[in-house]
This record gives structure tokens, sequence and C-alpha cells, in this order.
């Protein structure tokens, strides 16, 4: 493995390697070249590079090895459509309790006199008129935060975050707008009576950094192809929120990863810890799998392709349990079959919701800004592009 020599292109988004005999660097995906010298490799995290040879061939001898897939996808829908209160109370009963008791207070900013509103579960608390910030307890002189606040065993919290850059109130404007583009309030889910209700969460949920590089064999077409796919930094989720729509949020920038400090839990967020999940692989390998095929069907537009095997290289980042800013807001009508999740990454803004209706799902996604302007140690995630077997060892070309 190696901690320098990959970008990621400005084009695609994809990871790109360096190609000595074009002295540039590639990107397999999309055909982008970078010559030497144009761009400053970035990378933090131990990645393992993509070898290629003088004709521009690369080696995929780490997936070469192809087995059949097997997944379990009803996990997936069990999980999806559990709400966040039972989440919490399932996991710990005692933060469950903490957060239906809380109790909202004011007092004066010893600054400017301006009232300052907060609960009983928050650590940190911030003037809305001068900006002061101020914590109970000397929460953030001696680095602890509110055990009680913690959903699940503290030892468990993640030991680095991301923070927060988006506030509850861009939160808003962004589901409002989702909401209007996808006519969610004409198919009976109320969001903005949901966003006046306060009904919005800021959670902090735990996940893990992986790198995952996939070889593919796929019937789609009523042919049978191979695909490489590539996703260098990205974040499964390691408690049990719901990890479809979380997924979506990509991309991630982790060159603002900071310490997990009183400093960083400013207002009412809530914060997951880690759990040990039995059903914890399974899941990972079923949200791939279903990743996977909509990207397939996506990038070469075919209805219904089929995963037939796969060879899968994978990395887990050492020190790579993280906790991501995220806003959450859910509603549930059991009687009309109506479901929502909505999430926000509370570092871009990007929002997406996953809908179910009468038990047909559908997902929405809506972005506020390029993922593309993100350089350094961040999301790199390649579309599927199909490749041919050239010659030994396990040397392959990309039909782009």
């Amino acid at each position: 493995m190696i901690t320098v020599g990959i970008l990621r292109c400005d084009v695609c988004g994809a990871p790109m390697y360096p190609n000595p005999a074009k002295q540039a660097f590639c990107c397999p995906f999309c055909g982008n070249v970078s010559a030497y010298g144009m761009q400053q490799s970035r990378v933090k995290h131990e990645h393992r590079k993509l070898e290629f040879t003088e004709e521009g061939y690369f080696s995929l001898k780490r997936v070469a090895i192809l087995t059949p897939v097997s997944v379990k996808e009803e996990l997936l829908a069990k999980r999806k459509w559990r709400t966040f209160d039972e989440l919490v109370q399932l996991f710990d009963r005692r933060a469950f309790v903490t957060f239906k008791t809380k109790k909202e207070f004011s007092f004066a900013c010893p600054a400017c006199g301006a009232p300052v509103h907060g609960n009983s579960v928050m650590s940190m608390f911030e003037c809305g008129y001068c900006g002061s910030k101020y914590s109970f307890e000397d929460a953030a002189e001696h680095g602890y935060i509110k055990v009680a606040r913690i959903i699940g065993y503290e030892g468990m919290l993640p030991d680095q975050c991301l923070p927060y850059e988006v506030t509850p109130e861009q939160a808003e404007v962004y589901i409002r707008r989702l909401a209007e583009r996808y006519n969610l309030e004409q198919g009976g889910f109320p969001v903005n009576a949901l966003l006046r209700q306060k009904k919005l969460l800021a959670v902090y949920a735990p996940g893990r950094l992986w790198d995952r590089k996939f070889l593919l064999e796929v019937a789609m077409n009523g042919s049978r192809s191979k695909l490489y796919v590539e996703w260098l930094n990205w974040v499964s989720l390691f408690n049990s929120l719901d990890a479809e729509t979380f997924d979506r949020l990509q991309p991630w920038n982790f060159e603002k990863a900071g310490p997990f400090v009183p400093e960083y839990v400013e207002g009412d967020v809530r914060l997951m810890a880690t759990l040990n999940d039995n059903d914890e692989l399974e899941l990972r390998q079923a949200l791939l799998a279903k990743r996977l095929t909509e990207e397939i069907s996506e990038t070469f537009d075919v209805k219904a392709p089929r995963i037939l095997k796969w060879g899968d290289d994978f990395i887990k980042h050492k020190n790579g349990t993280i906790a991501m800013p995220v806003y959450y807001l859910e509603y549930r009508d059991l009687q009309k079959r109506l479901c929502l999740n909505v999430m926000v990454n509370g570092q871009t803004g990007k929002t997406v919701a996953s809908v179910s209706r009468n038990g047909e799902e559908r997902c929405c996604e809506m972005t506020p800004g390029k993922f593309t302007d993100m350089t350094g140690e961040c999301s790199m995630h390649s579309k599927p592009v199909k490749v041919k077997y050239v010659k030994p060892s396990f040397l392959y070309e990309s039909l782009r």
C-alpha cells in the first residue's frame, strides 16, 4: 500500500493513478490525463495503487478471482423503515429516556444580555445575537461529552468527526426544495408541517472508511460483460440507521476531519456510538450489491442487470471510524402505507429522500454544488466501466 500517488479526477470524481509511460496521472474510467507536475497528490490514507503497463493496460490481479454473488436483501428492507425512536429504544433505553425528558430553558448571554436558548442535554450553547459560545460544567475545557446524550456505549464513540458546515436552517431549505421538486407534499408526505414541528434531527452517525474495488461479471442486454468499479474513501454506516439513504450522501471531504470534542457538538445533536451488529457484514454486502446494480443500470441505460459474480479488493482504513454529520427527518403513516426518510449531508448539503408509497419505493436526490470541487482526501467514486481481458498477468483495458 502507498500513501501518495492517487488524485481525484476533476472530470468524473474517480481515482486517477500515475502512468509512468505517459508521465501523467490517468483516469481509467473516463480517460482524463493530467501531466506530472500539474497537480499534487494529497492522499493521506493508505491506498493500493492501480498499476499501468507501457501499453496502458492495468492489472486487476487483486480482484481477478470471481465468486458467485449471494446476499441477504431482506436485511436491508427489514431495517430501512424502523423509526429513530425505535432504534434508540432498542439499543439504549437510558438515552431514549434522556431525550424524551429533556427540558428547554434560556439564560441571558453574559456578553450582550440577549437570550440564549437550549435544553438539558446540550453541552455547548451559542448566542444568536453576538455569536459568543458557552459550555456548562466546563465541558469544552475538560474535553468530555455528556454520557447521557450518547446513544450506545460511550466507549464506542468515534475519536474523530467531520464538522457540520450546513446549519439547521440551511438543511430545512434544502429539504423544502427537494420536496417541491419531487412533489412529496402532493404525494401525502407533510414535509413542511414536520419541519415547522421541529422534527428535523441533527445526528452524528458513526461510519467506517474503506477502499472497495470490484471486478463484476454482469448479465445485461442478453449478454455477459465484465465491469470494473472503484470506491475509495467509501463510508459504510456503522449502526442501524437507514444505510441505503445514507450511502447516497456521498461525497465527503475528509480533509476537515478533527477530534470528536464538545466544540464540534454545538446545539441539539444526537450522538450515536458504533454498535456490535451480528448482521453488519451481510448488510454491507447487500447494500453494495444493490447500489452497484443501480449504478450499472443508470450508466449503461439497461433494465434489470444481474451481477452474476464479483471479485472484491477492500481495505479498511486504520483509525477509519468517523462520526458523520447528518440531518434526519422521517415520517410514517402505516394505515396509508406511507414511509419517508430524508437525510442531508451536514458538510455539503446534498439531500436524499427514500420514499415508500403502497410498498413501491423510490429515491430522490438533490445536490447544491458540484461534487468535483473536492480535492485531497475525499470520496472518489467511479462509475462502472466495461473492461476486456488482454493478456497475463490479469491485464485489462477499459472499453469507454
